[in-house]
């Protein structure tokens, strides 16, 4: 019994260790992408289906911060050229919210898929991260190919929350 035990309590060490190790390689993960500095003491949600022969999946995190900690983010993606004021660009928000365009359904929805409110005071944050595109910080030529490879991040002010969205299909 006192092996068992031993065993049991070293499996669990094992795991707090690798989800600690992971979760801070989340964090520096979102925090390279997006050009800020994310605390590690913050709540976090995250989910990944990215796997397989192609590494098709998306990415999702939503990262609840505290009022100090929004704070300092705020100041951050202020002081970026890369992250820009909503209302999302119209092929962003067709994306993310669906919706219609030159007789065109367009029924992404991501937003709802992942139960992200209509974010309507913030900034976002894209790159375009597919092999043909010419301009990643643009999101122009999106829906010209047959496939997304693409990073999105959205900051809602009135929740201090941030929405991280990777997608490669």
């Amino acid at each position: 019994m006192k092996k068992q035990l031993k065993y049991i309590f070293l499996l669990m060490i094992f795991i707090c260790l690798l989800t600690g190790c992971y979760s801070q390689a989340l964090y520096k993960k979102i925090s390279a992408t997006l050009g800020i500095k994310i605390p590690a003491n913050v709540k976090i949600e995250y989910e990944d289906t990215h796997g397989g022969f192609h590494g098709d999946g998306e990415t999702f995190a939503k990262i609840q911060f505290d009022a100090f900690q929004a704070e300092e983010i705020l100041r951050q993606i202020t002081s970026l050229e890369s992250w820009h004021k909503l209302p999302l660009s119209e092929n962003l928000h067709l994306i993310m919210y669906g919706g219609e365009r030159d007789n065109v359904e367009y029924a992404y929805n991501f937003a709802k898929s992942f139960g992200i409110s209509h974010v309507k005071n913030g900034y976002w944050f894209f790159v375009d991260r597919h092999d043909k595109s010419t301009s990643p910080e643009k999101d122009e030529d999106i829906f010209e190919r047959s496939s997304f490879n693409f990073t999105l991040a959205i900051y809602d002010i009135d929740t201090n929350t941030l929405y991280f969205f990777e997608l490669d299909t």
